[in-house]
């Protein structure tokens, strides 16, 4: 999953921080569906937007250079970008709908509390424009079916998919006497002890964010099949025989040694920061971070894969994500003056446009043939893992994606425990299950 740090907007606005639940926030738009777009809509020749990438951010430069150039062939009409952190976002969002001066368009993922936004009137069915907009043509059937709900609607145009497998510095794997990424739980652990004895830390996971629950996921996924795990991640009952399965394999490769031993108290950027300076030989991260190990560490051989598999795992390959990420999502005030923000949507998806975004590193939602892409121009860890990923590796969706944003938000927290020093199954097990009593 893309997280960037908060900044400021592209011309002024910053994003507001405080929690605004769904029960208010659906209660809110309500009340205040019939107020005027003032204020961070902008009036009606001005388009605002709000997004989760940075300003400095190559998708955020992306976003300002199309506002520029889609302001030169509109004449008249202005596009004002605001940036706020992927965590922030809800609620800056959430806030701007219950004042009724929400953003016309909003540009984040597709999990936690916006899941809610489409039912809840904070944000409208988009499915009618593919055609008035001449979109009907530009995205893959997967892309459109990930962001379609159950009675059809579509919440957003997807603009952002993404792959998710683990990064293993080959040099330093190979240092440690190791020819190849481990496929299986035994190899990784000795993998781990070989690293620890030349100074190297094994593999690093930011567990005081959100890699925590998705590496917990990833072991799950190991250990059960697709099915049990969305039964477990369903009813929350961490203290069954499944999912105590998942917490005792955690524990297994946390004191086998497999995690860095700062673990718990590292976040997402520090994770990063380990492996490209060499201080940490396994990664698990997403095609957000191609382009960035591009400009920041080139000098890392990369090679990208799965998950080990552990005896008996109900699957034959080593285990990585994929799936849908960010989405253009339309307001209330942005259906208010639906003809311009047509026609930046629109302007967007150009396939010159869209190629430019894609060409950054990011993984295009885009049918086939649509785009015209040049390989060369492209990260090559992200050509790599269009390639490699779908025939190496057992691909599968988050199955945290499923829960609640109030579980989301607990989940995240909860499973930091997991990765700290001593912790007990039961303990791990208390945590995560008062998470699901959340919802």
């Amino acid at each position: 999953m893309t997280l960037h740090p908060t900044t400021s907007r592209r011309r002024i606005r910053r994003g507001v921080l405080s929690f605004v639940s769904v029960a208010a926030l659906a209660l809110a738009t309500a009340a205040c569906s019939t107020g005027g777009s003032s204020g961070a809509s902008g009036g009606a020749n001005e388009i605002t937007t709000l997004s989760l990438y940075s300003a400095d951010s190559p998708a955020g430069k992306w976003l300002n250079a199309m506002a520029d150039e889609f302001e030169k062939a509109n004449p008249g009409i202005t596009v004002t970008n605001q940036f706020v952190a992927q965590t922030d976002l809800p609620t800056t969002y959430g806030k701007s709908v219950v004042a009724g001066n929400e953003q016309d368009i909003v540009m984040t993922n597709l999990v936690g509390d916006p899941t809610t936004w489409l039912k809840n009137g904070a944000t409208v069915d988009v499915s009618g424009y593919l055609d008035q907009w001449g979109l009907s043509d530009v995205f893959s059937d997967g892309a459109l079916k990930a962001w379609t709900t159950s009675d059809g609607k579509l919440q957003a145009f997807p603009l952002e998919g993404y792959n998710w497998p683990m990064w293993y510095n080959t040099d330093l794997l190979k240092q440690a006497g190791f020819s190849a990424p481990p496929k299986t739980w035994d190899e990784l652990i000795a993998l781990s002890t070989a690293l620890r004895a030349d100074g190297v830390q094994p593999f690093v996971v930011g567990a005081a964010d959100y890699p925590a629950p998705a590496v917990l996921t990833l072991v799950a996924l190991t250990l059960l099949s697709e099915d049990d795990v969305t039964a477990l991640f369903t009813s929350g009952d961490w203290g069954g025989a499944n999912g105590q399965k998942v917490i005792d394999g955690v524990l297994q490769l946390r004191d086998a040694g497999v995690f860095a031993d700062d673990s718990a108290g590292l976040k997402y950027p520090d994770q990063v920061a380990a492996f490209a300076a060499g201080k940490a030989a396994m990664l698990f991260d997403g095609s957000w971070g191609y382009g960035n190990a591009q400009a920041t560490f080139p000098q890392i051989p990369v090679q990208l894969g799965g998950f080990p598999l552990p005896q008996g795992s109900p699957v034959a390959k080593p285990v990585s994500f994929a799936g849908q990420s960010t989405g253009v999502w339309i307001s209330p005030n942005g259906q208010k003056k639906i003809d311009e923000v047509g026609k930046f949507v629109s302007f967007l998806y150009q396939p010159a446009n869209l190629a430019a975004f894609v060409d950054l590193g990011y993984i295009s939602p885009a049918r086939d043939g649509y785009l015209t892409l040049d390989e060369s121009a492209l990260p090559p860890l992200n050509v790599a893992s269009q390639k490699e990923l779908p025939s190496e590796t057992t691909v599968y969706q988050p199955t945290y994606n499923i829960l609640s944003p109030t579980v989301t938000s607990a989940f995240f927290r909860a499973s930091t425990q997991a990765f700290v020093a001593g912790s007990t199954a039961q303990q791990v097990t208390q945590s995560l299950e008062q998470a699901w009593q959340a919802q």
